[in-house]
Parts: C-alpha cells; sequence; structure tokens
C-alpha cells in the first residue's frame, strides 16, 4: 500500500474523553484521583502538553477542577452519557465550529495516565494511505479504540451511526478507511478502570520512564 499522507500537528486539536459516569469505578470523577499525590488529569495534560498541541475536555460537568483547568469544555451532544463514540462527535463538531483550521482530533480516554507525548509524536511522523480517516494505537493484538486520531470530515458519518441507537467504536471504525500503529510497550496505555487498578498505576509508573 502506498504511504502518503501525513498528519499536519498545526491542524490537530487534542481532546481528553473524560465525559463518562465511571461507574466500575464506584462513580465520580476519576479522572480526578490521585496516586502518588498526582491526579491522573494533571499526568495527561503534563504529559501531552510537551506537544504544543490545543487540549481541550470532552467532559459532561462543571466540576470546579474541570473548569479551573481553562481549557475548553466540550460537552457531550447526545444525552445520558452516550460513550466515547458520542464525546468523539461532539468534539468533532465543536471543532468544526470553533476551530475552522483543525482537520485532526486526537483523543484519549480520561485514565490512561502515563500516554506521552512521544507516543503522539509517532502518529505524528508516521505516513499512512492518503484515504485513511482513522489511526488507533495497537499493543500486540489489542487495539486502543479510543486512543488515535480522527478526521473530523467523519462528522456525518458517525452522527448517523448513534442516531441507530449503536455505540460499539470498532462496529463504526470497522466501516471506515482506518489503520493501527503499533506500539510495544502496553505499560504506556494501562487505564484505570477500578481503584484496585490505583495500585497497580503506582508500580507501573515507578517501572517507566516519561520523557
Amino acid at each position: 500500500m502506498k504511504k502518503e499522507l501525513i498528519i499536519n500537528k498545526l491542524k490537530t486539536l487534542i481532546v481528553i474523553l473524560a465525559g463518562g459516569q465511571s461507574k466500575r469505578f464506584g462513580g465520580g470523577y476519576k479522572t480526578l484521583y490521585k496516586f502518588n499525590n498526582k491526579s491522573l488529569l494533571d499526568r495527561i495534560l503534563k504529559n501531552l502538553g510537551k506537544l504544543d498541541i490545543e487540549i481541550a475536555l470532552n467532559v459532561n460537568s462543571n466540576e470546579n477542577e474541570f473548569t479551573k483547568t481553562s481549557l475548553n469544555l466540550i460537552k457531550d451532544e447526545f444525552v445520558n452519557f452516550q460513550g466515547p463514540l458520542a464525546g468523539i462527535y461532539s468534539s468533532m463538531n465543536w471543532a468544526l465550529k470553533n476551530k475552522k483550521d483543525v482537520e485532526w482530533i486526537f483523543t484519549t480516554p480520561s485514565d490512561t495516565p502515563f500516554l506521552n507525548s512521544s507516543l503522539v509524536d509517532k502518529f505524528l511522523i508516521n505516513k499512512y494511505s492518503n484515504n485513511t480517516k482513522i489511526i488507533l494505537a495497537r499493543t500486540s493484538n489489542k487495539i486502543h479504540p479510543v486512543i488515535g486520531f480522527w478526521h473530523i470530515s467523519l462528522l456525518k458519518n458517525l452522527e448517523n451511526f448513534l442516531e441507530k441507537d449503536s455505540r460499539k467504536i470498532m462496529h463504526w471504525v470497522e466501516q471506515q478507511n482506518y489503520e493501527l500503529l503499533n506500539f510495544e510497550n502496553k505499560n504506556y496505555f494501562f487505564n484505570i478502570n477500578s481503584k484496585s487498578d490505583l495500585e497497580e498505576a503506582i508500580k507501573i509508573e515507578k517501572s517507566i520512564k516519561l520523557p
């Protein structure tokens, strides 16, 4: 396959998806929980802030910890917590209305504290097929369906999919022109689903080096 497309960093918006209910975590806003005296959100903002790309938060709350970041807060346009695809759709729509130069949305979950700038840089320097509209991260044989780039030209297509009451990310992705980008160290993609995962995160933080 001929590789031609390179994502333009200057036409990218990073969105941290924090619009869920954190049910498996016991409710609340798990991205605000701390381990080693720092919240998940603070880690993500520090790690991705090195990219010099604008960051926005997809949240469905006016929680003070969110508003005081001074980042743009993007609320889901589909009500009743419809999952990550609703956050991706709302972020695309917001960018079209407010950031006319943005062509790509990079999304990351709000519970993945070790994703860092060098991993995103790998997305940016890689070449893709010219018709590719989605690029997702993969470690070993595991796809990380909300870590990757989405072209905002997919907005209407995604809207139609969501209106059919379907929320399965990969069901929609597999209908599009997409590629997978492989990464070796799965620890960088560790996500925190339960409070017991915080203990594992403490161990992982000791074992990895962030740039």
